[in-house]
């Protein structure tokens, strides 16, 4: 299967590059959201539970997750993959000059499972035309590699 991509100019991210420099960067195409209880419909329509059974076990997940993390535990998920609790901070030369205000924002890191990391290794790009993208450069002449 292939992921469709666009291409998007955005600030020039490169070492050096002036401040006004821009550049085209791939994008992965979003075409929607399937939310909350769209997915519980999916695996009630696949199993022979309901679409409320499935929220409510959902939900617990979610529940057991929340208390795993906060006990600095990975929560492992079988084919799913791995959930973890990360936070970063600024660094010091001493440690009595560590104050915890200097910690960022606490993350969640997922890592896939093997269904997931094979599913990854399988998907192959299609670029498809940004609506507003007649030549791709804006300057009428066509500039091959850049599209």
């Amino acid at each position: 299967m292939s992921v469709k991509y666009k291409l998007v100019l955005k600030k020039d991210l490169t070492k050096g590059a002036d401040a006004d420099a821009k550049r085209y960067y791939a994008s992965a195409n979003v075409t929607g959201m399937m939310d909350f209880n769209t997915i519980c419909d999916v695996v009630a329509d696949r199993s022979t539970a309901s679409d409320g059974d499935v929220a409510l076990v959902l939900l617990g997940v979610i529940r057991c997750m929340q208390e795993a993390l906060l006990r600095g535990e990975t929560v492992q998920m079988g084919a799913l993959g791995n959930f973890r609790l990360s936070i970063g901070s600024a660094g010091v030369v001493y440690a009595s000059d560590f104050q915890a205000s200097m910690i960022r924002k606490p993350r969640i890191i997922f890592s896939p499972g093997a269904k997931l990391r094979e599913m990854i290794a399988k998907v192959s790009v299609e670029r498809i035309e940004n609506e507003s993208d007649n030549s791709g450069n804006g300057s009428g002449v066509e500039r091959p590699g850049i599209l």
